[in-house]
């Protein structure tokens, strides 16, 4: 009797284990992908190509004061002649305190205005997504909306096209001269 007892309590030690494991796991289309939408002006609708888009997620990061977060992953991708942009599903494992995604979009001379999702309630980017994006007229404009770039907790060597084109843009613009 006394073995089938710790085959009993192991087995509730291993689903216990399993349980707070999996706990903080996320997964499903809304989590990992596959992200996809299309870049357009918003006055014009015309499409937007080459403008870039990202999806990154950070760790929460427990400690005895309080949780940090840390960078976990980063994807990119840059639109098409249609303002379209894809980026695969990702697949992950152990993906314990996983943030859901954050999603960052960039053009030169654009400020992303406000985004569409069909079914209505569905899901940004899993579900027909379009971004609309807001042409900066003047150069003021453009400087008052400057991007601030990739930095923190974003490697900018996880997602290069994205930060090499922040970059670009905001050297080129020069507003603290």
């Amino acid at each position: 009797m006394a073995v089938l007892g710790q085959s009993v309590s192991g087995r509730i030690a291993c689903l216990l284990l399993l349980f707070v494991a999996t706990a903080g796991c996320r997964s499903g289309p809304e989590q990992w992908g596959p992200f996809r939408g299309r870049i357009v002006d918003a006055e014009t609708g015309a499409p937007v190509p080459g403008a870039h888009f990202m999806v990154s997620w950070e760790r929460d990061n427990p400690n005895p004061v309080h949780w940090t977060q840390s960078f976990y992953d980063a994807q990119e991708a840059v639109t098409d002649a249609d303002g379209r942009f894809e980026i695969p599903r990702q697949r992950r494992f152990f993906t314990v305190l996983v943030s859901t995604p954050r999603f960052d979009a960039f053009a030169p001379g654009y400020v992303a205005e406000s985004s569409e999702v069909t079914p209505r309630g569905g899901q940004p980017y899993v579900d027909a997504t379009i971004l609309k994006m807001r042409r900066l007229e003047t150069r003021d404009e453009q400087c008052q909306h400057q991007p601030f770039g990739v930095g923190g907790l974003f490697p900018k060597s996880e997602v290069p096209t994205f930060s090499a084109a922040v970059d670009d843009y905001v050297d080129q613009l020069a507003c603290n001269r």
